[in-house]
C-alpha cells in the first residue's frame, strides 16, 4: 500500500475535524462512500471508539500521520475553497 494513503488514513482516524472536512468534500463531489462512510471517522460511535482505542491513539498514529498531514490538509482545503 502506498505510504501517503496509509498516512492519510492515520490523519483521518486521528483528527475528527479533518475527517469531517473530508466527508464534506466527498459529499459535495457526489461520491457515495457507503453506510456510515466517512461520518464514522468524524463522529465515531461508542462501538467504534471502544473497538479502536489503540488504533486512534495519538502516540501511535502521529508518526505515520505526520508524514503527509500537510499535503492532505492542503488538498482538502483547496477542494473546500473551490466548492464554496
Amino acid at each position: 500500500m502506498d505510504e501517503s494513503i496509509v498516512s492519510w488514513a492515520a490523519c483521518l482516524l486521528a483528527d475528527a475535524s479533518l475527517a469531517a472536512l473530508a466527508h464534506d468534500v466527498v459529499a459535495r463531489a457526489g461520491c457515495s462512500v457507503g453506510v456510515g462512510g466517512l461520518r464514522r471517522l468524524a463522529h465515531p460511535g461508542t462501538h467504534d471508539t471502544h473497538a479502536a482505542v489503540l488504533l486512534r491513539h495519538p502516540d501511535l498514529l502521529d508518526v505515520v500521520a505526520s508524514l503527509h498531514r500537510a499535503q492532505l490538509a492542503a488538498l482538502l482545503a483547496a477542494e473546500n475553497t473551490a466548492a464554496a
